[in-house]
Parts: C-alpha cells; sequence; structure tokens
C-alpha cells in the first residue's frame, strides 16, 4: 500500500515538470532547463533539457550527458547518473531530502552555461487529526454526503504554503484514488489554485498564525470499507509555491496584445525549478 500511496503522490509532483512552456520573447540564448520538486519521502530525481525558442513546433529534448551534482549543508556531493532503459528522462540518486535540510543543484553540459539553484527544505507542516463524518448533508439526488477537516496549526513567524490532496480507498483494486471535493470555506476556495489531478495549493496570507480547519464534503458512497480517506498535506518551499502561482497565470487567457506571463525560475544561468515539500499523511480507518 505504502507504494501505491508513494506512486500517487509522485504523479502529482511530476506533472508540471513534463508541461511545455515556452519562453518569454527576447531569450533567445539556448539554456539548460533543470526540472525537480523534491519531498522528503521520495529519492531525488531531476530532469535536464534544453530552453524551446518561442513558436518553435519542436518537442523537448531530454539532456542524457549532463553532469548533475546534489550536495547538502555538510558539503557532501551526490553525482546524479542519467537513468538509461526508460521513457521518465531523469537522473536519479540514491538521496531522499530532508525536512529543514540546505540542498544545491548545479548541472553542466558542453557547449553551455553550467547552472545552479539551491534550496532549504521545509518543515513539515504541523496538523491536528482529521476527522471525518458522515451525513452530513445531502447532495442534489438526495443521498447523504460527508464533511471530512483538516486542522492546519499555522506559524506566524514566517509566510507558509501548502498543497492538499485528498485520496479515497477502493478496496476492489486496492488503489489510493485522487478525491476532487468541494469545501465549505469561500476563503480557501476563491485563493487555493486547483489542479487538474485534484489537489489544493494555497497560502496561509488569510490565517497566518492560527489554527485554520478547512471543511471538504465527501461523496455518496465513497467510504464503504476501511480505510475510508487519505489526507496528504504538503508544506511547500516558497520557490514551490511561485512557481506553481505563476503556471496557472501563464494558463489564464489574455489577449493578443498581452504579454505572456513569465514562468518562475530560480535557476541561475539557465530555466526550471529546484524546490521542496515536505509531506504528513492522515489515514482515516
Amino acid at each position: 500500500m505504502k507504494q501505491i500511496i508513494k506512486f500517487a503522490i509522485f504523479s502529482l509532483l511530476m506533472v508540471a515538470c513534463e508541461t511545455r512552456l515556452d519562453l518569454i520573447p527576447g531569450n533567445t540564448k539556448t539554456r539548460l532547463v533543470v526540472n525537480a520538486l523534491i519531498n522528503d519521502q521520495d529519492q531525488i530525481e531531476i530532469q535536464v533539457s534544453k530552453t524551446i525558442p518561442l513558436g518553435s513546433s519542436a518537442s523537448v529534448e531530454f539532456l542524457n550527458n549532463a553532469q548533475v551534482v546534489v550536495r547538502d549543508e555538510s558539503g557532501k556531493s551526490y553525482p546524479f547518473v542519467f537513468n538509461v532503459g526508460t521513457d521518465k528522462y531523469y537522473y536519479p540518486a540514491g538521496l531522499v531530502a530532508q525536512a529543514g535540510k540546505y540542498y544545491s543543484v548545479s548541472v553542466s553540459v558542453n557547449g553551455l552555461d553550467e547552472v545552479f539553484s539551491e534550496l532549504v527544505m521545509p518543515s513539515k507542516a504541523t496538523t491536528a487529526k482529521a476527522v471525518w463524518k458522515d451525513s452530513t448533508d445531502l447532495d442534489s439526488s438526495g443521498y447523504p454526503t460527508g464533511t471530512l477537516t483538516i486542522k492546519l496549526l499555522d506559524r506566524g513567524d514566517e509566510p507558509n504554503y501548502y498543497r492538499v490532496g485528498l485520496y479515497y480507498y477502493d478496496p476492489v483494486t486496492a488503489y489510493w484514488n485522487m478525491l476532487k471535493p468541494v469545501t465549505t470555506d469561500a476563503a480557501i476556495d476563491n485563493e487555493a489554485i486547483k489542479s487538474e489531478k485534484g489537489t489544493w495549493v494555497f497560502s496561509d496570507r488569510t490565517f497566518n498564525g492560527q489554527n485554520k480547519s478547512i471543511a471538504f464534503i465527501t461523496p455518496f458512497g465513497y467510504a464503504s470499507g476501511s480505510p475510508k480517506y487519505l489526507v496528504v498535506t504538503e508544506s511547500l518551499s516558497e520557490p514551490y509555491f511561485k512557481y506553481f502561482e505563476s503556471i496557472e497565470n501563464y494558463k489564464k487567457p489574455s489577449s493578443a496584445f498581452a504579454e505572456l506571463t513569465p514562468i518562475y525560475s530560480n535557476i541561475r544561468n539557465g530555466v526550471g525549478i529546484w524546490a521542496g515539500s515536505s509531506i504528513a499523511r492522515d489515514t482515516i480507518q
């Protein structure tokens, strides 16, 4: 079951890294693109490619000849080797990042500028036990719905960023499936970035330093056995949040004369994202 949960979360982490995003006009020099959204549960995996000019019909070219090195706060280095023989096109290493720790990445390829980035992994989100109650309301067809309430114990000494994913357990397939819930919290509903997969990304702007309860409506018939629901709460680094915020703004329709919204990047001399999250899981039996 642990492997099933890890796969579900990993697929959410990597979906944005595999999305083609055109560069803004003026960035004509070919540069390295480094994408890695890392967490404190899975081995670090890094994708390396090259920039594509605006308007080009070329597909993303993943590079297998890069020199990729990750260093921790003690200065210890971890060289990454390209993962040959699969279609995932990434550089893996036997390294799992730890919450609250520093990590840097450097990538070099002959003929292109070497790139560099660094991060401090966020601390795990502090949460209280999630609570689910059945038959708290009725849907439009008259069937009873439930309410799943999560509570964030937000720290007030700094801005905090979260991603929440809710899953229901299917006893037939023995698989955790993403639940696309509706919240009764208007402030979170208006502010959150909602992915197509069903996760919610938001900041603590409206509840900084407070204990924040968020109630989600669960559909009829989704909790027939045990376990019932899985709540995955991620504490995101600020670059992680800014990256997804910029993608959300990029996707919004604009006029033909409006400037393209640039995608957030924290890769020096290159393009891409090096950001981290710390994951907390809560299973409702």
